[in-house]
């Protein structure tokens, strides 16, 4: 019988040096169906950077459905690739020269972690190094032909603006999945001549900017808008982490981790971000997401967790079930809620954040002093965008709002310790000024109770309940306001008076009530709260300049020593002599007096007349350990 032999098996060497990387050397071929084959180069960055004759292209691409496979040959072993990778290298092969290339699939050993860590750290310099980028989009169609043979370098001189050349991209070209990966935004931003190809054409991304973003270009293109950030990034000028996470959140990434790793290496603040986080594959996206926000939360700047807490708060679920709750999904889109409502007239005690709160154990657990300052007990349905309320056609409630904005013309001023009040005079006006907040109220009932999915429409009994119940108590509270003389309409109205007014303005505009619900609680005050409230929720304002959080209390039992370890920490934080004194409360020095409560953090919340570290008054503190 005839011995077969084993087929040839690729294995990758180590790679020594600190900047050494891999290139393929793909060979040429006449015929773009042949198969594949390259050899493998082993060599450094530095000796790439300084080798002015053979230069290489990296490759910029979408590595695609897994199952959907090609292969090549490399040094003789049969390796399989994606289709997508396949493609590519079929399109980038000479029919006569050698090409040097650098593929991320090929070119790193992607079943080492170590490695693949290493490399990735090494991608920043990789790509801009690169003689040249080449951006592969997929196949050539009819419409991306049309476009890129359009472009400057596929011509003889400058080709005129064209509208229709223009939708034909952002109907098609633009529509690729590459614009939706987050690897691809690093890869453009470095390359030092990145080029857009499909099939076998390809064009400088310069001309194609220049041709397709032209100073008239239309706002409100979504694909265009995507071109243009991404091609506006390409200078010198770096943005700040945050800026790049929450740009690019929710974008493609076959890895959750890489939404963290891909946005890195053009960090402006990179050197700050390693001290907390460090490209290793072999940690959790738990941890590398605890660790980003750690970071974010101790160097986002003066506002800091006013800045930072509202990125927890996701449009979904996050799919990292055991991910601690004040740490955002980067995987998952942004929420796009307007920003909480925050009244700025009290005057408060100014307190540093940095001096109440520590991070300690593992998993990480955030441990913060502040106070309770109410329960929720009900609330309504998730409000609706304005603009699917037809605000227009209330006609009763715009004719109220006009007039009450006609007696509002003489509002004035005072302060006291407690802040500043605004006062207006409706003498001889009372009854009228009662009458028209009745009318604004009953719209609001009829929308609350009637316009949006009523009790009827709720899964159980319980959750039939929670609405009658909210029902009931917001009709109470808008009833007990009318007599009382506020301004209820306009630039001049405050708290809840103001997002009721601005929600159902006929123009439509953002509003902060969109994708949040009414909350009512213990104390009778009718709140603003994220929508995946539930009742017995607690209103906590923790220490710090920020607004009023919904907490829930957390079951799951917590390490024993982990008390021991919290309460350390919070005391050596009085022992900081950077903090001014001024700027800790008071309760820092009753450490040890107080109960920890385990929580997990639901979101921000605006609660009506509710005012967190007033002057002069004290506070009955407890540490807030939240995972």
């Amino acid at each position: 019988m005839a011995l077969t032999a084993s087929p040839k098996v690729f294995k990758y060497h180590s790679l020594v040096q600190a900047d050494s990387f891999r290139l393929l050397l793909l060979l040429p071929s006449p015929s773009h169906d042949s198969d594949l084959h390259c050899h493998v180069l082993y060599t450094t960055l530095s000796q790439c950077d300084r080798d002015i004759i053979d230069q290489y292209t990296a490759l910029s691409y979408v590595w695609g459905d897994p199952s959907n496979t090609g292969s090549i040959y490399v040094d003789g072993a049969l390796v399989t690739i994606t289709a997508t990778l396949d493609a590519a290298l079929r399109d980038l092969r000479d029919a006569s020269r050698v090409h040097r290339v650098w593929a991320d699939a090929l070119c790193i050993d992607q079943s080492n972690l170590t490695e693949r860590a290493s490399q990735v750290g090494l991608m920043a310099q990789i790509y801009s190094i690169a003689h040249h980028t080449i951006i592969h989009l997929g196949p050539l169609t009819s419409e991306a032909e049309t476009v890129l043979r359009a472009a400057p370098s596929n011509t003889s001189g400058t080709v005129a603006y064209s509208r229709d050349l223009v939708d034909v991209a952002e109907q098609h070209m633009l529509q690729a999945v590459w614009f939706t990966r987050v690897w691809v935004f690093q890869e453009l931003v470095l390359s030092r001549d990145p080029w857009v190809q499909c099939g076998n054409l390809r064009a400088r991304w310069t001309d194609l900017c220049r041709m397709l973003l032209p100073s008239a270009w239309k706002q409100n293109s979504k694909e265009l808008q995507v071109l243009a950030d991404m091609n506006s990034n390409r200078g010198p000028t770096r943005l700040k982490f945050l800026t790049l996470l929450t740009s690019r959140r929710g974008l493609g990434a076959t890895d959750p981790r890489d939404m963290i790793y891909a946005n890195m290496g053009i960090a402006s603040d990179l050197s700050s971000l390693l001290r907390y986080v460090q490209v290793d594959y072999r940690k959790t996206c738990d941890e590398v997401y605890e660790s980003v926000a750690r970071y974010l939360l101790e160097n986002i700047g003066p506002g800091g967790p006013t800045v930072f807490f509202p990125h927890a708060t996701s449009s979904e679920l996050s799919k990292q079930k055991d991910l601690a709750s004040w740490a955002p999904d980067w995987s998952l889109p942004a929420s796009n809620l307007v920003e909480m409502y925050k009244d700025n007239n009290a005057r408060k005690l100014h307190l540093d954040s940095k001096a109440h709160y520590a991070f300690v154990g593992q998993p990480l657990t955030l441990a913060w002093v502040g106070y309770e300052g109410d329960v929720i007990e009900s609330f309504s349905e998730q409000l609706p965008d304005p603009a699917s309320l037809n605000n227009k056609e209330r006609i009763a409630y715009q004719a109220a709002i006009t007039k009450l904005k006609g007696m509002y013309s003489n509002i004035w001023w005072s302060g006291d310790e407690s802040g500043q009040h605004q006062h207006v005079d409706l003498r001889g006006k009372e009854e009228e000024h009662e009458k028209l907040c009745r009318v604004l109220n009953h719209e609001w009932l009829q929308i609350l109770g009637k316009e949006l999915p009523g009790p009827q429409a709720k899964s159980s009994k319980e959750d039939m309940k929670i609405e009658e119940n909210f029902l009931g108590c917001f009709g109470k509270w808008v009833a007990d306001r009318a007599p009382q003389q506020l301004i209820m309409a306009g630039s001049g109205s405050e708290g809840m008076a103001s997002l009721m007014y601005t929600h159902l303005l006929p123009q439509h505009i953002p509003s902060a009530l969109t994708g949040r619900r009414f909350a009512a609680t213990k104390a009778g005050r009718v709140s603003v709260v994220p929508r995946n409230v539930q009742v017995g929720d607690l209103v906590v304002q923790l220490a710090g300049p920020l607004n009023a959080l919904v907490l829930r209390r957390d079951p799951r039992p917590r390490n024993a020593c982990s008390a021991r370890e919290i309460k350390t920490a919070l005391r050596k934080l009085n022992e900081d002599d950077s903090i001014q004194p001024s700027l800790r409360a008071e309760a820092m020095a009753r450490i040890d007096e107080m109960a920890i409560k385990n929580c997990t953090l639901v979101g921000e919340c605006y609660v009506d007349g509710f005012v967190g570290w007033k002057l002069k008054e004290n506070y009955d503190c407890d540490i807030y350990a939240l995972r």
